[in-house]
């Protein structure tokens, strides 16, 4: 079932059918969902794990669905509404389908899998077939598909992977050499993508990253000299036009079209005040999913995912949003903790596989959650799927561990080669 499910993040990722637009004809992704959840229901192995986060979720679609019947223009609504439920949709079989560590490991490595063949295949037609955008004066990367691949999406959704494949490579970096080498190909074309998206976002979220990162290690002095010299190794390799880009985000008046870059820059403040006029025009459910665009004389998105979930969904989205959000970090803190206290206080010498998985899995869905709201103050992602992919993660977390202090004794099947574990239960 598992295996299914990748296929379904590749359709979800990748979005063959945008990039070729006769398969879009047949719906494909409908179709494969639809098979998808049939397979499910037949299917022995599901299990399905009771949690906050998932009442949360629907509370959180519940409002959406009451903003779109007062919506300003409800088509619109409902058809925002419509994509979110079908995130929900691939959240609950998720939940469904994760049952243990080695379901959790399977699915970030698919995740960066797919991550690197979308990557991978928009970094090939941008190079060899000159497939850009030319905006604010430079020409920009772009994603292969339409839904993700504006360059300041295409690149939101490159910095959101890092922390798991920083994750993956701390867990293989001395157990599986070809999966490491895989990982450190990706974590080079990531960031070359990011650099040529010209995305200014982008940039400071892979930079903020790099930060969490490095505080996160053990040895910061060393992780500080490693991290500068990759900075200036990288400053010293990119190109001049996009150095300016990226300075532009400090100074004004340096960049290509610098006036173009400058008005965008100042616009992120624009859809944040003009969110919090719309809440106060209507507080309570806001004008509904979709419908900021047309608010305002600019007919655009608000590029401020504070603005944008306050004039769309009021005070009662804004409650709903962040409960989610709350909860979620909650879980996570509190599976970190629960790990520590399993492996007693010392969670990597002497680890169990499947602790110190779970336990990494959860400090990089922190730092994802970290990197979600601090772009939010340059981009509308109120309704990206990563939001709800490291809630699946928290829940499946919790409830192993769960498991595992009911039953001390028990220990994570082998992950990977050459892993070492405590004793050879399943």
């Amino acid at each position: 079932m598992i295996y299914l499910v990748a296929i379904y993040m590749f359709f979800f990722i990748f979005r063959p059918f945008e990039y070729w637009p006769i398969l879009g004809e047949y719906r494909i992704e409908r179709v494969y969902m639809l098979f998808l959840l049939s397979a499910l229901c037949f299917w022995q192995g599901k299990k399905y794990f009771p949690h906050t986060i998932n009442r949360l979720v629907l509370l959180f679609f519940a409002v959406m669905a009451a903003s779109t019947a007062w919506a300003l223009h409800v088509d619109v609504a409902y058809e925002a509404t419509f994509e979110f439920f079908k995130l929900m949709v691939f959240f609950f079989v998720l939940v469904l389908t994760l049952r243990d560590e080695r379901d959790l490991k399977f699915f970030i490595l698919a995740y960066l899998g797919i991550m690197s063949i979308y990557v991978g295949k928009s970094a090939w037609e941008f190079f060899v077939h000159d497939r850009h955008v030319f905006r604010m004066g430079i020409r920009r990367m772009v994603g292969v598909d339409t839904t993700y691949g504006d360059p300041n999406s295409f690149a939101a959704s490159i910095a959101y992977s890092l922390p798991f494949l920083w994750a993956m490579l701390r867990l293989y970096w001395r157990d599986n050499p070809w999966i490491r080498t895989a990982l450190i190909g990706y974590g080079v074309l990531a960031a070359v993508a990011v650099v040529f998206t010209g995305s200014r976002s982008g940039m400071l979220i892979c930079l903020l990253f790099l930060v969490l990162a490095w505080w996160e290690s053990a040895r910061r002095f060393a992780g500080l000299i490693v991290l500068a010299g990759a900075l200036v190794l990288g400053w010293h390799y990119t190109p001049e036009d996009l150095k300016y880009r990226f300075l532009s985000t400090f100074y004004k008046g340096v960049a290509p079209a610098a006036a173009a870059a400058d008005t965008s820059a100042e616009g992120r403040l624009d859809g944040l005040f003009h969110g919090i006029q719309i809440f106060f025009e209507n507080p309570v459910m806001g004008v509904g999913p979709g419908n900021f665009p047309y608010t305002w004389e600019r007919a655009m998105s608000s590029h401020n995912l504070y603005g944008q979930l306050l004039g769309e969904l009021g005070a009662v989205g804004f409650i709903a949003f962040f409960l989610l959000v709350w909860t979620i970090y909650r879980t996570h803190r509190r599976n970190r903790l629960r790990i520590d206290e399993l492996q007693g206080g010392d969670s990597m010498a002497g680890y169990d596989p499947g602790l110190r998985l779970m336990r990494l899995l959860s400090v990089a869905s922190v730092q994802t959650l970290i990197l979600l709201l601090f772009n939010g103050n340059f981009g509308h992602n109120l309704y990206r799927y990563n939001w709800l992919w490291i809630g699946v993660i928290a829940i499946v977390t919790a409830h192993v561990l769960g498991g595992r202090i009911q039953n001390p004794g028990a220990r994570s099947r082998k992950l990977y080669p050459g892993a070492r574990s405590q004793n050879s239960e399943t």
